[in-house]
Order: structure tokens, then sequence, then C-alpha cells
């Protein structure tokens, strides 16, 4: 791309690594950042040259890796193309430079890095696209890659074949494993082709390209194990065409079935006692189309393991996920089933996984299983059962209906500690209640807070545009909106650079549940940053009480709020009326709502442990593991 080229300021935030919102503040704080020479409003553009000396001026184009330099400038060009497109031909071009028709600073960009390794910068590339694709079914994640394959296992030296693979992460942790041969069909060309190149050297390496339940490129292919992760919830997977074939040895799928039709491809293409590992969703155990289908892999043998994985393993879905460990049935006859349930393992957000004590537990169970056709009885945890269990009424392969539950034990000890906690928070909450006296409220002159920013009493701020937010990382602490609503501390970081927070300052959520008073905060201390999605109140301390501002619009902004559809109220600050007081008076007020503030978050810290009490207490006594004294 030329230096003289056109950057958005969307283009410019991906070629600094920075959120969009970053941009916006520089534009506004530096005085010296380039002037936009077309385009207005939210839209302007930027002479690339002019940007990029500014960035290294101010040290926010720091040295990065080869990678990181390659994908940005893969970023600057991702609203001209696909991205998967885009780095599925960097990835030929880096394995054997041809005619690949690739953006000029991209060629440039490659022809400096002409000594580094290819493989690496191609996982580089594939590992970052992966990341910002996570909304998208787009990849098995590794941890899950892994963990099939050695269910599959051992691969050393064998045909791995998966028909559904995407950029090649299953396949690559074949190879990774010593498969000497894998084989792939993928439906979306530049994942296909991206797979073939982060393939190569590995194995032996056969993709193709195309439908793969609709055209079969591999009609004679008996591989020794086929290892799965398809795509499912779509009913167009060929219904209509496919009513007779050769694979369907278990039956023919419903059209809300088309899980069961990859499963079917897998068996059908696997040799006589191999094994297939495929995910499923979990409601493909159970649903009642897939009945007879079900019954027919329990009655042949070909059922080996059903592993519930927690809900939220995925990035790009919360349907919880099943793998089916299925064997193409020989002269062995039918043995039993282990069934291992993982859902104890909740993420603390989606995606966020411990895949270690994951595959650990899967692993464990199944190499004993596999050893002795029997495990130890976990409770919740894991259990062998014979077929005929299986084959009830809705032939259903949920692992935790067949497992017996643990019994919750109770600390008495513990639940009278959190008791005495308890009555100590009521009697600390007496402490909060303000002494109050009826009053006349006579006349008072009344203002907004729009008047008041007028005035210059107060400022209201805003996070411009979005945040990249985690939980990893060394930028600062975020207030966000939940944050605020719940009255917990922030535990969200942001490199992204964003509005500091002061003690004094009042923030609010721009929208919330209209259900109660408007939630808000009073900052008290330094190092926290605003999330999005909320307003910053900057008072003059000399004219305005802060916690005076907050009982007033805790009280009036239910009034100036709009109701969206859905029930969630949008509040206008601008709009909130607030008695004209002077700043004596203000402090006085101020202090009584501090109070009622204070008194009512101790009522609801309250409500939660007692809840909690009663909750753990209800379930030992209806499991018997507490009684009652006579």
């Amino acid at each position: 791309m030329s230096e003289d080229a056109l950057v958005t300021a969307a283009e410019i935030a991906r070629l600094a690594d920075v959120g969009r919102a970053a941009v916006s503040n520089w534009r506004r704080r530096h005085a010296d950042f380039p002037k936009p020479v077309s385009g207005a409003g939210s839209n302007p553009a930027f002479r690339l040259g002019e940007v990029r000396n500014w960035l290294h001026q101010q040290g926010k184009l720091a040295e990065v890796s080869p990678g990181k330099a390659l994908w940005r400038a893969v970023d600057v060009h991702r609203d001209e193309r696909d991205a998967i497109e885009l780095v599925a031909d960097i990835a030929t071009y880096l394995r054997a430079p041809s005619s690949v028709a690739l953006p000029a600073a991209i060629r440039a960009e490659l022809d400096e890095l002409i000594d580094e390794d290819a493989a690496g910068l191609i996982e580089s590339l594939s590992t970052t696209l992966f990341e910002r694709q996570q909304r998208q079914h787009l990849v098995t994640p590794r941890e899950l890659a892994n963990l099939m394959v050695a269910l599959a296992g051992p691969v050393a030296a064998t045909t791995v074949f998966d028909p559904a693979c995407g950029p090649g992460n299953v396949l690559r942790a074949a190879a990774e494993s010593g498969a000497a041969e894998v084989v792939g069909q993928e439906v979306a060309p530049a994942l296909g082709t991206l797979a073939q190149t982060r393939l190569s050297g590995l194995a032996s390496v056969h993709i193709r390209f195309g439908d793969t339940l609709r055209a079969d490129a591999f009609p004679g292919l008996q591989a020794d194990a086929v290892v799965c992760d398809p795509p499912f919830g779509y009913r167009d997977w060929g219904h209509e065409e496919l009513g007779v074939d050769p694979r369907w040895h278990y039956g023919f799928p419903a059209k809300g079935e088309p899980e069961l039709a990859w499963a079917q491809h897998c068996l059908a293409h696997v040799k006589p006692g191999g094994t297939v590992v495929i995910a499923m969703p979990s409601g493909a155990a159970v649903r009642r189309s897939g009945r007879l289908i079900r019954q027919e892999l329990v009655r042949r043998g070909a059922l080996q393991a059903v592993v519930a994985l927690p809900a939220g393993v995925l990035m790009s879905t919360g349907i919880a996920i099943h793998l089916w460990v299925l064997r193409r049935p020989d002269a062995d006859g039918i043995g039993p089933v282990l069934l291992v349930d993982t859902t104890h393992h909740r993420p603390a957000r989606r995606g966020d996984v411990d895949w270690s004590a994951i595959s650990n537990e899967i692993l464990g169970a199944w190499h004993a299983f596999q050893q002795a056709s029997q495990v130890d009885e976990l409770p919740g945890r894991q259990r062998v059962v014979e077929p005929i269990e299986l084959l009830g009424e809705e032939v259903d392969f949920t692992p935790a209906h067949y497992l017996p539950q643990p019994l919750r034990r109770v600390d008495l000890a513990e639940i009278e500690n959190d008791r005495a906690s308890l009555h100590q928070l009521m009697e600390a909450a007496g402490a909060h209640w303000p002494k109050l006296h009826e009053s006349d409220p006579g006349t008072r002159s009344r203002t907004t807070i729009g008047d008041l920013a007028k005035a210059g009493a107060l400022e209201i701020l805003h996070q411009a545009g979005s945040l990249d937010l985690g939980k990893d990382g060394s930028g600062p602490l975020v207030l966000t909106s939940r944050d605020v609503v719940t009255g917990a501390e922030p535990e969200l970081r942001s490199t992204d650079e964003a509005i500091a927070l002061r003690p004094g300052d009042l923030v609010v959520p721009a929208a919330a549940a209209g259900d109660g008073m408007t939630a808000l905060r009073v900052i008290d201390r330094a190092g926290w940053v605003l999330g999005p999605n909320m307003f910053l109140i900057r008072i003059d301390s000399d004219r305005l009480d802060a916690w005076f501002l907050a009982g007033q619009i805790r009280a009036d902004g239910q009034a100036a709020s709009s109701a969206t559809a859905s029930g969630i109220h949008r509040i206008d600050l601008r709009k909130v009326v607030i008695p004209a007081l002077d700043i004596d008076q203000q402090r006085q007020l101020g202090t009584a709502f501090r109070h009622l503030i204070e008194w009512e978050a101790s009522l609801k810290k309250a409500v939660e442990i007692g809840t909690q009490i009663s909750r753990n207490l209800t379930e030992a006594l209806a499991d018997a593991t507490v009684a009652p004294r006579l």
C-alpha cells in the first residue's frame, strides 16, 4: 500500500493494534495527530504515510514479531478482502511463491520476511486469524482437537480422516501424534487451502474441496480412525437428494438430524474395528427424531462412549457439546458403554475452560475402560453401563441421566459461621441508617444536569467505541456496567486507551433493566478506567457534591429514561432534574443519600448470604445428609 494511500480510523486501530476508541482519543487529545484529507464526521480518511510517522514518533508502533507485523498488513486490508481467503493466499505464497494475487503492501512485507520460517509464519497468522474469528465455528479449539485425537489413538503410523477438516486443527493434532497420512475434505476452499499449507511437511496430506455429504471426495477410503467436529444445527445437508445412500447403515436421518448423517458418514469411512470420535450437540443424544438411529448404534455395538463437555467450551456457541466414541462393528460383538460427565468444569466465561483437567479426567476413564471394560464408578462423573440400559423409550445418550448424583455434603460449622456473619452484617446495616425528620420542601428552584453541564459545574464523558476486554494482561482494570449494577469489583483489563477514573467521579450505565432505581457508583479510588456503554459525570467539587448528585439521579433517573422493546431503559442524564441548593445543603443531603445506598448494599449482601444458607440446608435435609435434632 502506497504511503499516499488513505486509511480509515478503523484501519489505523488495526495498524497500531488498539481499539477504535484509542484512535478517537488520540484525535481528541493530540493536536499534532494527522488531519483527515477526505471524509467527514464519523468516517474520515487519513494519509497512511502521515499516520505511520505519527505512530512511530509517539512510540505506538513498537517492534513486533514478523508474524505480528504481517498480520498488521493483513488487518489493514480486511475491509477489501475476506480475511480467511487472504490468509490462505499468503500461506500458499509462503509455501510456493506463484501467481497468487496479493496486495502490494503484503507482498512487500513478505519480501522482507524471505528468510523467516514459512511454517512458523503460517501458524502465527492462522492463530491470530482464529482468535479474531472466535464467534464463528471456524476451527476446532486446539485442546479439543488434541483430546479427540487422543480418544481415537494411538494414531502413530496410521491414516486419519476428517471429513469436515476446516483449517486443519484436528488433522494437525493427528499428524503431531504420529499419523503417517492425514486426509480431509472441506466445503470452503480457503479453509481447505489453509489446512493443506499448515499440514505440509508433517505427514502425507490429501485435502479435497466440496460438500462432504453430497459429494464425497473419498468414496473408497477406509481410514484407521475418523475424527470430526462437523457443522451442526443446519437442515440443508442433502436430505432430499440422499434418501437412498449406502452410508445409512443405521437408518436414514431425519432432515433435522444432520449430525446423525455425519456420524454415519464417518463410520462408513473407517475400517472394521476402527474408531470414530465425533463432536455432537447435546441435543443429538435425546431428540426423538433420531431415536431409531441411536437405537441401532447401540444394538449393533457401534457406541463405545459418550462424553459430556461443559456448556461454553466453544467460543462460537453456548450449546453443550458431547463427544461420541464409535467403533465400526467387527466380530467382537456388543460390549458395555462408558459414560463420562465433565459438566462440573464450568467455564468462567465462554471458551475459558481448564482443558488440562477435563482431558485428564476423560482420558483417565477412557484408558481404564479400554483395558478392562470397567471404570471406578464416580457419582456425577463416570460409569460403565450395559447396552440394555440405553435402550429405553427415548434411547437417551445423555451421561448425566445414568450417573448416580453425588451427595451434597454440608459443613454445619461453616453454615453456622455464615449465619454469624449474616447477623453481624444486619447489625452493621443499622449503622448506615440516616437520621431523618419530616420536612416541608416548600418551593425549590430546580435545574437539570444538562444545564449544570452548560454552566461548567460538571462534565459528561463517555467511552467512545469498544474496548478489547479480558481477564489476562497488564492493562488497567475496567469498570463495566455489570460491575456497577452488581456492586462487584472490576475483573477485566484492557490495553486500549481509555478514560481514567478519579475519586469523586460518578459513573452511570447508559442502559439498565427498568425494574428499580438507577444503578450508579461514586468512585472512591484511582487506578480504574471507564468501560463501554457508561457515562462519567466529572463534577466541580466546589459547586457540586457527588453523593448529592448520585441520590438525585437515583430518584429521578427512571423519569428521565426511555424503554426499548426489550424492556431495557436508556437514561438521558441531561434531562435529570436537580434541586438548586448551595454546597453545604448538598453535602448534608449527600451524606444521607450515601448512608441509604450503603444500607441497601448491606441488605443485598445479607439476602445473598441468607438465600445461599437456606438453599444449602434445604438440599441437605432433602438428601438426608443432615437431620433435625429430636
